[in-house]
């Protein structure tokens, strides 16, 4: 029982007791631990760069200040203080309008003994941390042996979530996949109803959209003949070839890389005691699914190229003979009916050796796995994993995600590498090129950016995809401040950019309502014009400078709407100590950015940033100043950003068209 608990003395155990201590003996001890706690703080207090006697923030101008100008102080009078500001959250610190004067910088608190960021401590990007990939092989052209396709109406967004991760390995887009660069592609056909507007549902569909770029919005219902229009009109527009589409629809579990290796090796069921082999002259004219019987054929099949234009070749002849709506069926029963006539017919008008050919071309190959006689391994769920054997390799009707988490560690299943993302940084390090991300937010907080904020991340991937940049596009580090529920949501922000930076050597940070208006700037570019621009010269720039950001030329503070961080081990602790400043949790209208604004005037801060003081044309232009050939536009307006971001969305396609524009004042594009 323990010895603090009422009514319970222990006592004292006479014959071991011992002499109380002397009082000399008790002070000595004392001085002794105090002399080592001293020591110990002054090692913590003394890590190299960690503290400067004078603080500099270096500025973009002809005579550097240690503090820029114009900081308000309060009680000032300026006129800039009484305007209205923005109430949008998205970009409730990225206003164009002079915002409310913030409080001074203030000095540093007493050094304290605080933990440091984990990272190394030398001043080189630090490495990305890539999985095993095993061997890699590049796929360089738009050729791709399997196509895989989905089918799924828009609410299913967890479902879609697991195949990512199930199928190919996307637990997040992080590192994203910027070009299908491995010999699989796929797609999420998306079709049916879209959410309804202003509702949860639709912002967390328009996030995803936003984070992942793989769905296409389908006008037409799922039917076997759409998708396979789809495949040789949109996707060939595009330049993608195949040899074979798998489709599947969203309730359906695949072993895929079982299919894939199968159809690889050109046996299919090579592990069963009836194996079927492809044609090795014509393997691609063949068709790999259920035919009859319950109705499942349209819930997974697959199909090669040549069969595909056999199939829209003749839609018409084949619907005739058959009762079915799918096109694949209806394929199976035409050739099922008058298939021994026309191979009598190709055998009677041509030499063997010709007529073989002219069939294995006019006469596709059927692997059933309905029929009496077959493996049938397409099986319907039956609501316990038991009932799913090794040969098993599609699951229909699974209904739950759990089941479908379930079946794919019941199954071992292996996920395919659809990109390869060390490729891409391999291939810009050979370039001599710094490994770029530009980060932006998905979230959208409320009906306002409904209908600009996808299209404003598009307007992002699309230069970035140009540049060789990866594109993060994040909202679950928003969605957590309201689990958090001790700040605004804005700060978001830090999350998203502390968990993305370490991935690369540069971030470069756009609010969801900037735009890229030139779309040929490149960022190695900038980051080439800033060196050469820094006061103390760009070996300096090199060693020290790891935040890039501007303040507009009317605004009393930097704008965090836009700005350059490298991936160092001050970054990430400049990051830390911003997420500390809880004084700027709750206040407006700067929250996050007025923290920005007075960590980065401390002396461990200010040696490492480059303000780019009254600039309005490096990266973060507004409409008011837009000069043409300027980058990046801020359409900040006091309050909700869609229609403005819109009006500027127009502009820039415009200018990617090849149209120049002079202005964008007053919403007039001229």
């Amino acid at each position: 029982m323990p010895v603090d608990l009422p009514l319970y003395k222990a006592e004292p155990n006479l014959s071991t007791s011992k002499k109380p201590r002397s009082r000399k003996q008790l002070l000595l001890g004392l001085a002794l631990v105090g002399v080592l706690i001293v020591l110990y703080l002054n090692a913590r207090i003394n890590i190299p760069g960690s503290m400067s006697n004078e603080p500099s923030l270096h500025t973009d101008l002809d005579s550097p200040q240690a503090v820029p100008p114009n900081l308000s102080q309060p009680g000032d009078s300026s006129p800039d203080s009484s305007k209205s500001q923005k109430t949008s959250p998205e970009s409730s610190s990225s206003s164009s309008q002079p915002q409310q004067p913030p409080p001074p910088p203030q000095a540093p608190a007493p050094a304290t003994p605080k933990p440091v960021s984990p990272h190394s401590q030398h001043h080189n990007a630090l490495p990305r941390p890539f999985e095993d990939e095993g061997e890699v092989t590049i796929n360089p052209t738009s050729h791709y042996t399997q196509v895989v396709i989905i089918a799924s109406e828009a609410e299913a967004i967890g479902r879609r979530g697991l195949i990512r991760e199930k199928y190919f390995g996307l637990r997040d887009n992080m590192q994203p996949c910027m070009v299908y660069n491995a010999d699989i592609y796929y797609k999420f056909w998306i079709h049916g109803a879209q959410p309804e507007a202003d509702t949860p549902l639709r912002r967390s569909y328009e996030s995803e959209k936003m984070e992942w770029n793989d769905m296409y919005e389908s006008k037409k219902s799922f039917e076997q003949i759409n998708i396979l229009a789809w495949a040789e009109t949109t996707l060939a527009k595009q330049g993608i070839t195949y040899d074979y589409l798998i489709v599947q629809d969203i309730n359906t579990f695949m072993q895929l890389s079982t299919i894939k290796r199968e159809l690889d090796t050109g046996v299919i069921s090579e592990n069963t005691e009836s194996p079927f082999t492809l044609n090795t002259d014509a393997p691609t004219n063949m068709v790999w699914g259920t035919f009859g019987g319950e109705p499942r054929d349209k819930h997974a099949f697959v199909v090669g190229s040549a069969a595909v234009k056999l199939a829209l070749g003749k839609q018409a002849e084949f619907v005739t003979v058959s009762n079915s709506t799918n096109i694949l069926t209806a394929m199976y029963d035409f050739y099922k009916r008058f298939g021994g006539a026309l191979e009598k017919a190709v055998d009677e008008s041509l030499e063997p050796e010709a007529a073989a050919e002219m069939q294995e071309q006019a006469i596709p190959e059927f692997v059933r796995e309905d029929g009496p006689q077959d493996t049938q391994r397409f099986i319907r769920w039956e609501n316990n994993i038991e009932s799913v054997h090794a040969e098993d390799i599609v699951v229909t009707h699974v209904y739950q995600d759990t089941e479908f988490d379930a079946l794919a560690y019941w199954t071992y299943l292996k996920p395919l590498l659809v990109c390869h993302p060390k490729a891409t940084a391999e291939a810009r390090t050979k370039q001599n090129k710094p490994l770029i991300a530009l980060v932006t937010s998905s979230f959208i907080y409320d009906a306002c950016m409904e209908p600009s904020a996808t299209l404003s991340a598009l307007n992002k991937h699309a230069y970035s995809l140009e540049h060789g940049y990866s594109f993060v596009a994040r909202s679950a580090e928003f969605a957590q401040q309201a689990l958090r529920n001790d700040r605004k949501t804005v700060w978001g922000k830090i999350d998203a950019v502390e968990k993305v930076l370490p991935k690369y050597e540069w971030i470069f940070w756009m609010d969801m309502d900037a735009v890229v208006m030139n779309p040929k700037q490149k960022l190695e570019d900038i980051l080439k014009d800033v060196r050469k621009r820094y006061p103390k010269g760009p070996a300096v720039f090199d060693s020290s400078i790891d935040l890039v950001i501007a303040r507009p030329g009317h605004d009393p503070m930097i704008n965090a709407g836009v700005f350059l961080m490298r991936n160092t081990p001050w970054a990430m602790q400049f990051l830390r100590d911003l997420q500390a400043m809880t004084n700027w949790y709750f206040t407006g209208p700067s929250y996050e950015q007025g923290a920005m604004w007075e960590l980065l005037h401390r002396p461990e801060h200010a040696e490492h940033v480059f303000l780019l003081d009254r600039d309005d044309h490096t990266f973060n232009t507004f409409p008011e100043f837009y000069q043409p050939g300027d980058f990046v536009v801020h359409f900040a307006p006091d309050r909700c950003p869609n229609d403005a971001t819109l009006f500027g969305l127009d502009a820039a396609d415009r200018i990617r068209a090849g149209e120049t524009i002079l202005t964008l004042e007053d919403k007039k594009i001229k």
